[in-house]
C-alpha cells in the first residue's frame, strides 16, 4: 500500500466515526482507532519503516504498540503514545464489552466524555503525525 492510501484511509474512517457519533458511539470509538491507526501506518511509510518487520510482535497490533512507543520516545512527545493507547483500550472496551456490564452502545451513550475523548486522541495523533 502506498503513503496516499494510509492516508484517505484514516481520513475515510475519521468521517465515517463523525457519522455514527450519535447514532452508534460506540463504533465511532472503535472507528477512530482504526483512523488513528491508519495514521500510523502513513507516518511509517512515509518514513520507510515497515513496521512488522522492524517490530515483530506477536500480531500486527503488538508491533504497531512497540513502533508507537519507540516513535514517541523518538520525538519526545509522549502525548502520542498516550493517546493511541488510550484510543485501543477504548476500542477493545467497546468491541469486546471490556471491563462492561452493559451493551457497548447504552455504556457510550451514557458516558459521552469518552467518544470526546477519544476525537481529541485522535485529532492529537493526527497533529503529531501530519507535522
Amino acid at each position: 500500500m502506498t503513503c496516499d492510501h494510509y492516508l484517505e484511509q484514516a481520513n475515510s474512517n475519521e468521517k465515517a466515526a463523525h457519522s455514527l457519533e450519535k447514532t452508534y458511539p460506540d463504533w465511532a470509538v472503535t472507528i477512530c482507532f482504526y483512523a488513528a491507526l491508519h495514521w500510523v501506518e502513513y507516518y511509517a511509510s512515509v518514513t520507510g519503516c515497515d513496521i512488522e518487520q522492524e517490530y515483530p510482535g506477536k500480531s500486527p497490533h503488538e508491533s504497531r504498540r512497540d513502533y508507537v512507543r519507540e516513535l514517541a520516545s523518538q520525538l519526545r512527545n509522549n502525548n502520542l503514545r498516550n493517546a493511541y493507547l488510550k484510543l485501543e483500550e477504548e476500542s477493545r472496551k467497546a468491541r469486546y464489552l471490556q471491563g462492561l456490564t452493559t451493551d457497548a452502545k447504552v455504556y457510550y451513550t451514557k458516558n459521552n466524555f469518552k467518544v470526546i475523548d477519544s476525537f481529541q486522541n485522535l485529532q492529537k495523533i493526527r497533529v503529531i503525525l501530519s507535522s
